[in-house]
């Protein structure tokens, strides 16, 4: 049915796309009787009073381990992971048993003890917020877990600088359906202006067209958006574009020569690429034949970062943040 150009979805959260409400994903630690922890990955999950102090819940299927442990326990940690956790947060979502240690093993996850509770923390989180078990409710055959909240902790430099960029380190990452996420977008103040202009397209001059497109469809397999005689453009997750163009190209547009490439020399561009799959992408410029500079190693400004150079002479950076465990 449409009305005043709107268009009626299902009132089954499971057909909803795009999903009007979009879910923090985050990590639930638990642990049995025994002491064992446990691990599963929620998206419905929020605040429900400030406080002081605070309560949050999150839901899950009433059947699944993590509403039996808590229940016994009475006892749970919500742990925040950063979009660089994904794909891990993916493969443990997709296994609703949340059984054993080896959970965290097998999925590169650091326990530590928690401040308050007798449930470990994750240390690739960013964030962990350790709760008491307060009540739990069924809905349907969900079951809504209140806890009240007891100790709060962050990584390090999530507590000093400047809020945007706090924010943007701490990069929680959000269901959306079915296999689509997103991460949280630029934090601003209410009443800061919109902001200046927006970043979207970089244009490097190079000396062969069809070898330059090669590589870095091949390194990293962005997409054909824009195929010319003298122009290509490429693109990046994000909404960005990484352009590239011919001399004679470039002359026409500027009115200006680009200095032409030396053997083996470097131009001076520098392309810094922050990867979710770090792995990944190295192995895939390396296939690409791009020229390494500087193996991967953590670099003083808080990252890991290994330096190529692309066929041009143009320099690019594969980069992550270091994990707190690293630092």
């Amino acid at each position: 049915m449409t009305t005043h150009g709107k268009v009626e979805l299902s009132t089954d959260r499971h057909e909803w796309q795009p999903t009007p409400l979009a879910e923090q994903v985050v990590i639930i630690t638990t642990a049995d009787e025994d002491g064992t922890p446990h691990v599963a990955v929620k998206s419905r999950v929020s605040v429900v009073s400030y406080g002081p102090p605070a309560y949050v819940f999150f839901a899950c299927n009433a059947e699944f381990a993590t509403a039996e442990y808590v229940r016994r326990s009475k006892q749970f940690v919500v742990n925040v992971p950063s979009k660089e956790l994904v794909a891990v947060s993916w493969v443990i979502g997709c296994d609703p048993s949340g059984r054993g240690v080896e959970r965290f093993d097998e999925n590169g996850l650091t326990r530590i003890p928690g401040l308050a509770v007798d449930v470990p923390r994750i240390a690739e989180c960013r964030a962990h917020i350790e709760c008491e078990l307060v009540e739990t409710h069924p809905f349907g055959p969900d079951l809504a877990v209140f806890g009240k909240v007891v100790s709060v902790s962050v990584d390090r430099d999530l507590a000093e600088g400047e809020t945007a960029l706090r924010y943007r380190r701490l990069a929680p990452f959000f269901f959306l359906d079915m296999d689509w996420t997103a991460p949280l977008g630029a934090a601003r103040r209410v009443e800061e202006p919109v902001p200046g202009p927006r970043h979207d397209l970089t244009i490097m001059v190079t000396a062969d067209l069809p070898r330059a497109q090669a590589f870095y469809q091949q390194a990293f397999d962005w997409p054909l958006v824009v195929d010319e005689d003298r122009y290509v453009e490429l693109g990046l997750p994000g909404g960005r574009g990484l352009g590239l163009c011919t001399r004679e190209a470039f002359r026409d547009y500027t009115g200006e020569k680009a200095r032409k490439p030396v053997q083996d020399k470097l131009s001076g561009v520098e392309l810094y690429l922050r990867c979710d799959d770090l792995e990944r992408t190295l192995s895939g410029l390396v296939a690409a034949g791009a020229r390494e500079l500087s193996a991967l190693a953590p670099r003083d400004w808080g990252e890991e970062a290994a330096y190529f150079a692309d066929p041009d002479g143009n320099v690019i950076v594969a980069a992550r943040p270091l994990r707190p465990t690293d630092r």
